[in-house]
């Protein structure tokens, strides 16, 4: 009994080959109530039908740990999306330090607008290191 439970039959759907491979195209033909005759669909399959797949096998590489001092500058390392060798892309982003200088400028009373330097300034600014090749965020050097 526990063996006819565990085979089962996956029905399978056997199609015939047309003649032809691309059928020509037709209009359908014109009813004498008025309008057109369009063929019937064609029948549906009450029976389910089950594909199997093949597992699909991934090899983890090891991860690459970003080792290196970074800083607002462009450093050498290794990128950890395309593996190679590579000295990093730097792009400047206001930060919390940029905004807290900015805060206190204008609190102190350098409100004509000196107190918007910081905020234009690359030294109190926050820097992004990326790849160059694939463009992957590596690192962000917070002066904060």
């Amino acid at each position: 009994m526990s063996a006819e439970k565990q085979r089962r039959e996956v029905p399978a759907v056997l199609y015939e080959p047309h003649e032809r491979y691309r059928p020509e195209p037709f209009a359908p033909g014109f009813s004498q109530d008025g309008g057109y005759e369009y063929p019937s669909p064609p029948p549906y399959s009450y029976r389910e039908t089950t594909v199997v797949e093949e597992p699909v096998y991934l090899v983890p590489q090891p991860p690459i740990i970003v080792a290196g001092i970074f800083s607002s500058k462009p450093t050498s390392t290794i990128c950890p999306s395309c593996r190679q060798h590579i000295t990093t892309q730097v792009t400047y982003r206001l930060g919390k330090l940029s905004y807290l200088l900015c805060t206190s400028l204008c609190m102190v009373g350098c409100c004509f607008g000196c107190c918007f330097v910081p905020l234009f300034v690359k030294v109190f600014k926050d820097a992004d290191h990326y790849c160059p090749y694939c463009h992957f965020h590596i690192y962000r050097y917070k002066r904060l």
